[in-house]
């Protein structure tokens, strides 16, 4: 078997060094995995600094004690919870309920007064539509927007086109009208 090229040891060290770690983490993807362990076959550097490795890690486990749970933990925390106050807990609940009635109430008057304000207003703004599209009529404008879109779009969207100016005229009243009458609900 050919020995791969020699390397400094800083050049060496910089490239395999992390891969070693990431090795030893089990966070190398099988591809780059298997890569890594043919290199360390072959690589006397990388075998010495794995075995560097797993001495200081044995190191390490030996030189921190074992963590173990408090065996009166379960009982300290039932305990706690035991001494939370069962009259705290009602009186806490009976609060959010009034509070959560309160807001539902509120919700539904505010709603009715939003409607009894809202629906005239659409109906004024309807008849204020109509109202003005007929002025139109009268005065010629809608005649003669009509009649040029008429000429443009063919004999038959005559209708189709009074429509769509009343519904122009009424969707622009409708939002000058919308905020003025949803602060009169508020």
């Amino acid at each position: 078997m050919q020995q791969p090229p020699r390397h400094s040891p800083t050049q060496h060290s910089l490239e395999w060094n992390d891969r070693l770690q990431d090795w030893l983490d089990g966070e190398l993807t099988g591809a780059d995995s298997a890569r890594f362990e043919a290199h360390l076959t072959g690589c006397d550097e990388c075998q010495r600094t794995l075995a560097d490795f797993e001495q200081l890690d044995e190191s390490l486990l030996e030189a921190t004690p074992p963590l173990t749970l408090n065996t009166a933990f379960d009982q300290q925390l039932f305990a706690r919870i035991e001494a939370i106050d069962d009259s705290k807990r009602i009186e806490a609940r009976r609060k959010l309920e009034v509070e959560w009635q309160e807001q539902l109430h509120a919700l539904s008057r505010n709603w009715r007064r939003t409607l009894a304000f809202v629906i005239p207003g659409v109906v004024a703004g309807i008849a204020i539509a109509f109202a003005l599209t007929g002025w139109l009529d009268n005065s010629g404008v809608t005649s003669q927007l009509v009649a040029e879109g008429a000429a443009e779009l063919g004999g038959n969207s005559v209708d189709f086109l009074r429509i769509g100016m009343t519904t122009v005229i009424g969707a622009a009243l409708g939002m000058l009208v919308a905020p003025w009458l949803a602060r009169l609900a508020d």
